[in-house]
């Protein structure tokens, strides 16, 4: 609801009506909408994270690590489209506060750590850590994007394949 008709336009008596809930119980878990927006940040953070650790192999060589949590992402990403919008309409939305961020931003955490040895074995170029995380985020979305659309004459693999060749250091 909130991805479809935005924050304003979606009362929270269409939201307990979607969700087969009473309104006074939505506001017995949820006392307000940023609660609600806040926890399901979470939620889909959290979904995410375990989507991209599942089937992590710390025995592959760098790149191939990389590659192989950046195809999870992606996979989780055609798969849910609609979280995904989600995550994109409210990863700097001022309704959810730091301690929020940062819980849902914990789980991430390794993947930090995996960039940072990336760098240090030369496999990513020793660039700002924001700078790779904001060029990272959109090529990723530019991916989606495009196997969404289907109009870019590519199979769903060759644009992944294509999209991910330009993060590479030559």
């Amino acid at each position: 609801l909130f991805t479809r008709f935005g924050v304003d336009a979606t009362p929270t008596s269409r939201i307990s009506r979607e969700a087969g809930v009473s309104t006074g119980t939505l506001f017995h878990y949820f006392p307000d909408k940023n609660t609600l927006i806040a926890q399901l940040y979470v939620s889909v953070k959290k979904d995410l994270a375990e989507a991209i650790r599942s089937g992590f192999d710390e025995t592959l060589p760098m790149k191939l690590r990389l590659e192989q949590c950046l195809r999870s992402y992606l996979a989780w990403g055609v798969a849910n489209p609609e979280k995904i919008r989600f995550l994109d309409q409210f990863d700097n939305y001022p309704g959810i506060r730091d301690v929020v961020m940062r819980q849902a931003y914990d789980d991430f955490a390794w993947i930090l750590d995996l960039f940072d040895a990336a760098v240090r074995e030369g496999v990513l170029p020793d660039l700002p850590r924001e700078f790779q995380m904001v060029m990272l985020t959109k090529v990723l979305d530019g991916i989606l994007e495009l196997v969404e659309k289907g109009t870019s004459g590519m199979s769903q693999d060759e644009i992944i394949g294509n999209g991910l060749a330009m993060l590479w250091k030559k």
